[in-house]
C-alpha cells in the first residue's frame, strides 16, 4: 500500500478492491498487500453502506496518479443503483444513453459512446444488443451495451479518464472497467442474497428481480465464488412520433440552385412529397412548407428477462503465487412489442390540402389533409443478447522486487433477432387533421375543409392531437363520437404491409497479455508486457423488401414484396379479417403519455391490427420470405499486437510527495474486411449464384480488403501533494478510438437510377484501411480534502481529435468501374449518369475542452439528528465543436458535437445512521445533437438531438436485523420524459416517449 498523509483503514473488502486497482491489467486482485503503515499510525473509519462506498471512492481516486474515478459496492447484491449505466451516470462527466427508461451506452467527457473503452476482469470485452427503433435498433457500432448486465454481478467500476501506458488502447475519452467478486473478498463462508418486486406505473406490471451469491474461502489458499442475478418484467414506453419532418417543394428545379443562394431548391434531389394546390392553397404560398412526415402515437412494449452469472475460482499454493479463473454469462432477451396509429404523409404527391396553420418558422403547425393515408401497425420482436467470457489471470511475485500478472481470455458475444416482424391495416382516401398547438382543435380543421386562408399557429405541444376520419372524402361535418366510431369499422381498412426481418451479429474476442514490473527501489518501478488480441464481427440481415428478378437479363420488376399484401384479392385483405383495438388486447395507451383532451385518438378508438390473425393468413405467402440483404452483410476480423514500457516514481520535492508514471505503448493493427462479393449477386441484391457465384456453396465469395497500421502512443501522468490537504494533478496522453464496425466494412449501398427514381446514389463504407480517430489530451487539476471523507476539486482538459466525415462527390463511372461495384445499368450509357458516391473519410484534428467540478462532504459537523446527512455533487462543462457542410445549402455550420452535452450535472443528497439511510439523486443531461444527419436529401432537414432531461430517483434502506434489510427503490420520481427534435435550424418534434416511474421493494441479507 503507497504511503499518503491521510491514511485509512478499510474493512477487508474496501481495501481489497481499492489496492487491487483495477485501472490496470486487473489482474493483481488477488495479490498478497503488504501494509506500510503500521496500525496506530492509520485512522479506523468503518465503511459501511453508501457513505462508505463513496468513501472508499475516494480514497481510491486520492492515491490514483491519473485521474479517476471509482464505484464501490459495499457487499455482492449491493450495488447502489438497478442498472450499470446508470450507476455512471452520477460519475463526473458521464452522461447515458437511454433505451425505454433505461441506461444503454456512455459517454465521458463529452465524446460518443464509441470513444469509450470497455473492459471486464481488465479484458478487452465487447456488448451488442438490441433495443427498439427509437433508441436506434442493434448495436453495430463499438459502444458497448451495459443493459445486457445485471448490476449485481459486479462489485467495482473503474473508471480512468486519463490515459497510462499500461492501459489498453482505444479509450479516448476514458476506459471502463467493470470488476466481478472473488472468494477472497470474503472470509470462510459467505452467502448474499437480494429480493425485490418491481412496479411500473407505465405497465402496472409487478415483476421480480433477484441475485444470490455463495463463496468460501479456505484460509486464503483455494476459494470458489458464484452469483446469480435475474431479472423478469416488462418496461413500456409510450408517446407520438413524427417520423421526422420533410419540406413541400412545388417549384424545384433539376440542377437548380437552393433558396439561399437565390434559387427556388430546399431540396438537394426530387422532392418525393408534394402537397396538391387547393382552392386558396397555391404552389406558390405552399412552397417551403414543412410538414411532419409520420405523425402518429407510439407504444413500445418490452418484456425482458434479464439473467446473469459468474463463477470465480481463486488458487495461491504460496504467499507469492496466485491464480483466477473469472466466467462470466450474461443473458439478455426481448419480447416487443410495437404498436403505431399514424398517417403516411411521407413520399404521397396527390395529397390535398384542407385547412392549414403555420408558424413564424413556415411549419404547418396543425393542418387537414385529405386523400391521406391513414396506417396503424403492429410489430412484434424477439431479440437474445448473450455474452459469455472465461479469463484466467495470474500473479507471481518471483522475489521481492519482480512481479509477473498474465492474462489469458476469450469472450464472445451473440445477438439473435430471429424476427422483426410488422403487419398494418391502411385506410385510404382518408381525411385526417393533426395539431401541435394546444389552442387549435383538429376535429375543426376537419370540419372546415376546402383550401381556406392559411391561418396561424404556435408549436407549443410535443404531443399532438388527431382527428381522423378514416375512409373518408372531405366536406362532411363530425363529432368527436362520430369519428371515433369511423376509426374503428374495419370496413374502412385492409391489409396494406407485411414486413419480415431478421438479423444476427456474431462477436468473438481473444487476449493474451504478460506484463512485469521491476521495483528498481523504493522511488522507482519499471513495468513492461506485451500482448496480442484479436476480435472478429460477422453480420446477416435478412428482409423482404425484395423485388422479383429475371435472372437472364438481370433486371428487377414487380412491387416490393412487403407492399405486395394490398394487391391480392379484397375478400382476403379485408380489415374486418384482422382488426381488433388496444383495449381488445388488454394494451393501455395514455398511462404516462398525455392525450390532450381534443384528440380523438386513444385506446379505444385505436384500432389495431391483430397479429396473430395476420400471421396466420400471410406467413406463408411468398411475399412473406425475408431474404439475405447481402450489400448489408460484412465480416470484420481486427488483430492487434501491443507493447508497452512504463516508469512508475515517487519522490519528494519540497518535502512532498511526487509520483507519477511515463511511457510508451506501441499498437501494430491489421484489419481484414471482408463483404460479399456483389459480382455473384443479382440486380435485386437478395439473390445469389450469378456468374462466378454459382460455383460456390452459398452461392457467393468475399471480397477481401486488408490494411495495416501502427501507433506509438506516449503518456505522462503526475500527482503532487502540494500540501497536507491538496493534489495537484497533470497528464499529458497520445490516444486512439477505432472507428465503429459497419464503417470498417466495404459494404456498398446503391440506388441505380429508374423513372420512379432518378437519383443515381452510391453509399460506400470506408473499408479497413479507414484510420482510427487520434487524439492528444491535456489534463489538469486540482483536488482539496479539507476534511475527512470530503473533498473540492477541479479539472481542466483539452483534446485535439482528428474525425471521420461523409465527403460526398460527383463522379461518372466507366463500365469497368460500375462491374467492380456490382452495378449493371442495363442499356444505359454510362457516361449518361453522374453518380454522387459517398464515403466516410477521415478529418483534421479540432480541438475541444471542458472542465469538471466536484464537492463531496458529510455533514457530520452538523447536531443531530441532521449529523447524518452527506452531499455528493459534480458538474461538467464541454466545448467542442466541429465545422459541418449543410448538404442542403453547402454552407458551412459550426456545431456542436456530436452526443456531445455541454451542460451535465449530479446532485446525491444522502442521510445515513446505524439503523437506516435514505438518498436523493439527481441527474442532469442538457439537450445534445445525436446524429447529423445529411442523407434525406428528399427532405430539407439536417441533424436530429435530444432536448435536456433530469431524472431523480430515491433510495431507503431500513436495518431489520444485523444481517438482513429492507429496502425501497423509486427510479424517475419526476416523470421525464425523452424529447427528440429534427432540423438544426427550426428543432422541430421527433419523438415525445415516457417510460414512467419504476419501484422496487425488497429484501437483502447476509448468511
Amino acid at each position: 500500500m503507497t504511503t499518503s498523509t491521510h491514511n485509512f483503514k478499510l474493512n477487508k473488502l474496501m481495501s481489497y478492491l481499492i489496492l487491487g486497482g483495477a485501472f490496470s491489467s486487473a489482474i493483481a486482485y488477488a495479490a498478497p498487500q503488504q501494509e506500510t503503515n503500521s496500525d496506530d499510525q492509520l485512522e479506523v473509519i468503518e465503511v459501511k453502506g453508501y457513505r462508505g462506498s463513496i468513501n472508499a471512492a475516494l480514497m481510491s481516486k486520492r492515491e490514483a496518479v491519473g485521474t479517476r474515478e471509482t464505484i464501490i459496492a459495499e457487499d455482492i447484491g449491493k450495488f447502489p443503483d438497478l442498472n450499470v449505466a446508470d450507476s455512471l451516470a452520477r460519475v463526473p462527466g458521464i452522461s447515458i444513453e437511454e433505451d425505454a427508461g433505461e441506461g444503454r451506452q456512455i459517454t465521458i467527457r463529452g465524446l460518443g459512446s464509441r470513444y469509450v473503452k470497455t473492459t471486464i476482469n481488465g479484458m478487452e470485452s465487447a456488448s451488442a444488443g438490441a433495443a427498439t427503433d427509437a433508441a436506434g435498433g442493434s448495436n453495430t457500432s463499438r459502444a458497448f451495451d451495459f443493459n445486457v448486465f445485471a448490476s449485481e454481478l459486479f462489485t467495482q467500476i473503474d473508471i480512468n479518464k486519463t490515459v497510462s501506458a499500461e492501459l489498453e488502447d482505444g479509450g479516448i475519452s476514458g476506459n471502463v472497467n467493470l470488476q466481478t467478486a472473488r472468494p477472497f473478498q470474503y472470509d470462510g463462508f459467505k452467502g448474499a442474497y437480494n429480493v425485490n418486486a418491481r412496479y411500473s406505473d407505465v405497465d402496472e406490471d409487478v415483476s421480480p428481480r433477484a441475485s444470490f451469491m455463495l463463496s468460501n474461502n479456505w484460509d486464503n489458499k483455494f476459494g470458489v465464488l458464484a452469483s446469480v442475478a435475474y431479472s423478469d418484467g416488462t418496461v413500456q414506453s409510450e408517446g407520438s412520433s413524427t417520423g421526422r419532418w420533410t419540406v413541400n417543394n412545388p417549384s424545384f428545379v433539376d440542377d437548380g440552385l437552393p433558396v439561399g443562394q437565390g434559387g427556388s431548391n430546399y431540396l438537394t434531389v426530387a422532392p418525393k412529397t408534394l402537397l396538391m394546390p387547393n382552392g386558396n392553397y397555391t404552389n406558390e404560398n405552399l412552397d417551403g412548407l414543412y410538414l411532419p412526415r409520420i405523425p402518429r402515437y407510439s407504444l413500445y412494449s418490452k418484456q425482458q428477462k434479464r439473467l446473469g452469472a459468474t463463477l470465480a475460482l481463486q488458487y495461491a499454493p504460496t504467499d507469492d503465487l496466485s491464480f483466477n479463473l473469472d466466467v462470466l454469462h450474461a443473458e439478455l432477451d426481448n419480447n416487443m412489442q410495437e404498436y403505431h396509429y399514424e398517417v403516411l404523409l411521407r413520399d404521397q404527391k396527390d395529397i390535398v390540402p384542407e385547412n392549414i396553420a403555420i408558424d413564424a418558422n413556415n411549419t404547418i403547425v396543425a393542418g387537414a389533409l385529405s386523400n391521406a393515408i391513414i396506417r396503424s401497425e403492429a410489430r412484434k420482436d424477439e431479440s437474445s443478447s448473450k455474452f459469455d467470457q472465461v479469463s484466467f489471470t495470474g500473479n507471481w511475485f518471483i522475489n521481492d522486487r519482480f512481479k509477473m500478472n498474465f492474462l489469458v481470455g476469450q469472450g464472445k458475444s451473440d445477438l439473435d433477432i430471429p424476427y422483426m416482424t410488422t403487419f398494418a391495416l391502411d385506410s385510404n382516401n382518408s381525411t385526417v387533421a393533426y395539431s401541435f398547438d394546444n389552442n387549435i382543435d383538429p376535429l375543426e380543421l376537419l370540419n372546415n375543409p376546402g383550401g381556406q386562408a392559411i391561418g396561424s399557429a404556435e408549436l407549443n405541444s410535443n404531443m399532438p392531437s388527431f382527428a381522423f376520419a378514416a375512409g373518408q372524402a372531405p366536406g362532411a361535418t363530425y363529432s368527436k363520437e362520430q369519428v371515433g366510431s369511423l376509426m374503428t369499422d374495419p370496413n374502412n381498412y385492409t391489409a396494406g404491409l407485411v414486413r419480415n426481418r431478421s438479423q444476427t451479429i456474431e462477436s468473438e474476442n481473444k487476449t493474451i497479455r504478460i506484463d512485469f514490473a521491476y521495483e528498481i527501489n523504493d522511488e522507482y518501478t519499471v513495468k513492461f508486457g506485451v500482448g496480442q488480441r484479436s476480435f472478429e464481427t460477422e453480420q446477416h440481415y435478412n428482409l423482404n423488401n425484395w423485388r422479383d428478378i429475371d435472372k437472364e437479363t438481370n433486371k428487377t420488376s414487380g412491387e416490393n414484396a412487403e407492399e405486395r399484401v394490398m394487391y391480392l384479392d379484397d375478400e382476403l385483405i379485408a380489415g374486418s379479417l384482422f382488426n381488433t383495438t388496444l383495449d381488445g388486447q388488454g394494451v393501455s395507451f395514455g398511462n404516462n403519455a398525455t392525450i390532450p383532451g381534443t384528440s380523438t385518438l386513444n385506446s379505444g378508438t385505436w384500432l389495431a391490427p391483430d397479429f396473430n390473425a395476420m400471421y396466420n393468413a400471410f406467413s406463408g405467402e411468398d411475399f412473406f420470405q425475408a431474404k439475405e440483404d447481402f450489400r448489408r452483410t460484412y465480416y470484420i476480423k481486427e488483430e492487434v499486437a501491443t507493447a508497452f514500457v512504463q516508469l512508475d516514481f515517487r519522490q519528494y520535492i519540497f518535502d512532498s510527495e511526487l509520483r507519477g508514471n511515463f511511457g510508451v505503448r506501441y499498437v501494430d493493427n491489421k484489419n481484414t474486411s471482408r463483404i460479399v462479393n456483389l459480382d455473384h449477386i443479382y440486380k435485386d441484391g437478395f439473390t445469389a449464384g450469378r456468374g462466378e457465384g454459382a460455383n460456390y456453396a452459398a452461392g457467393y465469395g468475399w471480397r477481401e480488403s486488408v490494411s495495416k497500421g501502427d501507433e506509438w502512443l506516449p503518456s505522462l501522468n503526475l500527482a503532487y501533494d502540494i500540501s497536507e490537504d491538496l493534489v495537484g494533478r497533470f497528464s499529458y496522453s497520445h490516444a486512439i478510438t477505432r472507428p465503429k464496425l459497419s464503417d470498417l466494412s466495404s459494404s456498398i449501398s446503391v440506388n441505380t437510377p429508374s423513372v420512379e427514381d432518378p437519383g443515381a446514389t452510391i453509399s460506400m463504407g470506408a473499408g479497413p484501411s479507414l484510420q482510427p480517430y487520434k487524439a492528444k489530451q491535456y489534463d489538469i487539476g486540482l483536488e482539496w480534502y479539507f476534511a475527512e471523507e470530503s473533498l473540492i476539486a477541479t479539472s481542466l482538459f483539452f483534446k485535439n481529435i482528428s474525425g471521420l466525415t461523409k465527403e460526398t462527390k460527383d463522379e461518372v463511372l466507366s463500365e469497368a468501374e460500375l462491374a467492380a461495384l456490382g452495378i449493371d445499368l442495363g442499356e444505359t450509357d454510362p457516361s449518361t449518369v453522374t453518380w454522387q458516391v459517398t464515403q466516410l473519410v477521415n478529418t483534421d484534428a479540432e480541438g475541444m475542452w471542458g472542465a469538471e467540478f466536484i464537492y463531496q462532504q458529510p455533514f457530520s459537523f452538523l447536531p443531530e439528528p441532521f449529523n447524518g446527512l452527506g452531499i455528493q455533487t459534480n458538474y461538467t462543462y464541454i466545448d467542442y465543436t466541429r465545422d459541418i457542410e449543410d448538404p442542403f445549402y453547402g454552407t458551412a455550420l459550426n456545431l456542436v458535437e456530436e452526443e456531445t452535452s455541454k451542460n451535465t450535472y449530479n446532485i446525491t443528497l444522502y442521510y445515513q445512521v446505524e439503523d437506516w439511510s435514505a438518498r436523493f439523486s439527481y441527474n442532469y443531461r442538457g439537450g445534445y445533437n445525436k446524429q447529423y444527419l445529411n442523407e434525406y436529401k428528399d427532405e430539407s432537414t439536417f441533424v436530429r438531438g435530444y432536448d435536456a432531461k433530469a431524472k431523480l430517483n430515491f433510495s431507503a434502506r431500513y436495518k431489520l436485523t444485523e444481517k438482513m434489510s429492507l429496502s425501497f427503490e423509486a427510479v424517475n420520481l419526476t416523470d421525464e420524459k425523452q424529447d427528440m427534435w429534427n432540423d438544426i435550424y427550426t428543432p422541430r418534434p421527433y419523438e415525445n416517449l415516457s417510460s414512467g416511474r419504476q419501484f422496487l421493494v425488497g429484501l437483502r441479507g447476509t448468511f
